[in-house]
This record gives C-alpha cells, structure tokens and sequence, in this order.
C-alpha cells in the first residue's frame, strides 16, 4: 500500500479509476498535473494493480478518440476506452480532466473483474454521468 500527498505526485503521471452514479467506469490520468482524489491518494499500488487488471482484459468494444485527439497503437486512453471505460486526460498544468476516448458500449462497476470492481468502487462520483462531460474540473471532483 503506497499512500502519497497531491504535492507528492506533482510531476508525475498517475492514473486513477472511479465510477460515475450510473456505475459507469472512469480512468483518470493525471499529467503530472491534474487533481488526484484523497481515495486514490491513500492507494496509488490498488489503482496501479486495479488498472493492470483491466489492460488486461480482451478489448471488449470500440473506441471513439474525441475530435483532435490522436489514436496510436498502445495510446492507454484508446486502450481503456476499447475496454469500456470513459478515459479522461488532465495538463502537466492542472486544470480540468478532458474526455480523449469514450466506448461505444460502456462497461458498469459490476462487468470488472472483482479486484478491479473493489478499487473503482471507493471512488464514486454520484452528481455525475461520464457520458455527458468533455470537461471535468476540479471542483466536480471534491468528495
């Protein structure tokens, strides 16, 4: 279990999972510079592990790249997308997380393996619908 502080992980990249109140997942990366939730904070190794387990899994739908945004071989936001999950990217600069790659037929909480179900779990973000936001900021994102 590694726990770490905001002013820990300032410069470098971290990737988090949390669940809107649809059960729908999201993967955050932060940019070196994006908020990082207390939840994820207090076990950065479960969110590694967790997120591990999910690039894992067989590709289970198609990713759609929002306009602008490039889709390469290994790019993790089409990786995580083509698995179900909306996944969001922030700045080396903070500001809010944006939406580079949406699924075509979005996985729920409960359609994880349960190691991955049990980390996406503890962040829910229940004023919230991933499908609907481009744009999360910070504020959106306080517990």
């Amino acid at each position: 279990m590694s726990q770490e502080t905001q002013d820990s992980i300032q410069g470098f990249e971290y990737d988090w999972l949390a669940c809107d109140q649809d059960g729908f997942v999201g993967f955050f990366s932060t940019a070196g510079g994006g908020y990082a939730p207390d939840a994820f904070l207090q076990d950065v190794d479960a969110h590694d592990q967790a997120i591990s387990i999910i690039r894992h899994m067989a590709p289970s739908t198609a990713p759609v790249p929002e306009p602008g945004q490039l889709s390469e071989p290994g790019d993790p936001w089409q990786q995580m997308a083509a698995r179900g999950l909306y996944a969001f990217d922030s700045s080396f600069h903070g500001g809010p997380y944006r939406l580079t790659a949406a699924p075509t037929a979005p996985v729920r909480l409960s359609d994880l393996p349960e190691a991955a179900a049990r980390v996406a779990g503890k962040l829910i973000y229940n004023g919230l619908r991933f499908s609907e936001l481009k744009s999360i900021s910070e504020d959106l994102l306080l517990l």
